[in-house]
């Protein structure tokens, strides 16, 4: 146990004694380009908290990079694993099961997809874009999906191919059947205009790419419905231009809720919000509490493909009843409605030191995003690498991508624990912003 006002807790460098060994030892074996964010050797986790191997306690503010929408060793998710393996019930997947079904049943209720739900279960979020990809082009007989600059969907093959991110496909990739508009960033708009008054002007460029490339052969629009590098929720006119676009093109409509979904924005799926349907939902990690998992909901018609092109399910049964545990205990406990209000309360709150200090929040829920406003790209990100840094320091975990610094706490973080974090982080913008502007006067 731990008490709320010793936290953080840093009484050794993080990287010393046992941990320099199991480092050094990591260091020597894995693959360079695995990287781990932080130089911590994790011991446990409990709840919004992480102890590494040398009893120092950090606050995490990252809910586990987005993995833990409860944190760690919430009771309900341990006793519905434990009982899998208590009753052997590690059984191939391509095998019936209670637990598949029931979750299954959970997803249908909430999905916001059109008409009678499907689901297919894979072993991670990737694969899930690989198999949506596959079947829109079964279901449509057309090729092209229209992805978007500044996407991210995943590191296989086909979920590579529609992410537009400089900053993650950087290896070559072969660029098949693919269509890239122009990326939505509300909060910096792309064409310069006011977000609520502009009615989506950004997918009329989008538009022209697709017809000019590829008339009538649009399979697809994947979206992610808010972004981590630019958390700025869309307004209600972008959403009915984006439906407008896959209707007058003929392609359905993919959301990739893998960090967004469940709950994480102040509703089950992030689409609630606009009460918008799509046909397809990717689903990930976050929904297993951490655990290996993807899953695909869709309309019926669009994923009763020829068994051989799904004949080997995914999805072990260990990882789908902590998800089914995962959902139960987000409902049992009003998680959703807490994600909405604590997240406003945390937006409401930094956003007042961000106006005082030139920088901007944006975000939905407890998915919020803090960047300077006004700076170039290099200058943000090195603000906000500083930031993220002088935070882990003092115990605090954060995570940022490009110059957007993320706070995605667990969905139940206790309330002091929060302030206390949020405590830290508001000492630390400041101090870095003046030291920031002294060394450039």
């Amino acid at each position: 146990m731990y008490m709320v006002r010793d936290l953080p807790r840093i009484s050794k460098p993080p990287t010393s004694g046992e941990a320099e060994r199991i480092i050094s030892r990591d260091i020597e074996l894995m693959a360079r380009s695995c990287r781990r964010r932080f130089p911590i050797a994790v011991k446990r986790i409990e709840g919004s908290i992480i102890f590494d191997v040398n009893d120092n306690a950090y606050i995490d503010f990252t809910g586990g990079f987005g993995m833990l929408p409860l944190g760690g060793q919430h009771p309900e998710v341990v006793e519905a694993v434990k009982s899998c393996l208590n009753s052997s019930m590690t059984i191939p997947s391509s095998l019936y099961s209670e637990q598949a079904v029931e979750l299954a049943e959970e997803l249908a209720k909430i999905a916001p997809i059109r008409g009678d739900v499907r689901m297919l279960f894979r072993d991670s979020p990737s694969e899930v874009i690989d198999a949506a990809a596959k079947a829109v082009r079964w279901h449509s007989g057309k090729h092209v999906i229209l992805s978007f600059t500044e996407s991210y969907h995943g590191s296989t093959e086909e979920a590579l191919m529609l992410s537009a991110s400089s900053r993650i496909r950087k290896p070559p990739v072969r660029i098949i059947d693919v269509v890239y508009g122009v990326g939505r960033d509300c909060a910096n708009c792309p064409v310069g205009l006011d977000p609520e008054k502009c009615r989506g002007e950004c997918l009329k460029l989008s538009r022209g790419l697709v017809e000019a490339a590829a008339p009538d052969e649009l399979a697809a629009i994947m979206l992610e419905p808010i972004s981590l590098e630019a958390p700025a929720p869309p307004p209600t006119s972008y959403m009915e231009a984006l439906g407008m676009l896959a209707k007058d093109l003929g392609g359905l409509l993919v959301a990739n809720e893998r960090f967004t979904a469940p709950a994480r924005t102040g509703r089950w799926f992030a689409l609630d919000h606009w009460n918008f349907k799509a046909d397809i939902v990717c689903l990930g990690e976050q929904l297993a509490s951490g655990l290996p998992l993807g899953v695909l909901a869709a309309r019926e018609e669009i994923i009763d493909m020829e068994p051989l092109d799904h004949e080997a399910c995914g999805g072990s049964v260990l990882s789908i009843s902590a998800a089914l545990a995962t959902i139960r205990a987000i409902r049992d406990e009003g998680l959703v409605e807490r994600s909405g209000r604590i997240g406003r309360n945390i937006l409401r709150r930094v956003g007042e030191l961000a106006g005082e200090l030139g920088w901007r929040t944006h975000g939905m829920g407890m998915l919020i995003g803090m960047r300077p406003i006004g700076a170039d790209r290099r200058a943000g990100e090195i603000m906000a690498r500083m930031i993220v840094d002088e935070c882990f320091r003092v115990g605090l975990l954060l995570w940022r991508v490009g110059a957007t610094i993320l706070i995605t706490p667990a969905l139940n973080i206790g309330e002091e624990v929060l302030e206390r974090g949020l405590e830290i982080l508001e000492e630390k913008i400041i101090e870095i912003s003046r030291r920031s502007r002294a060394s450039s006067a």
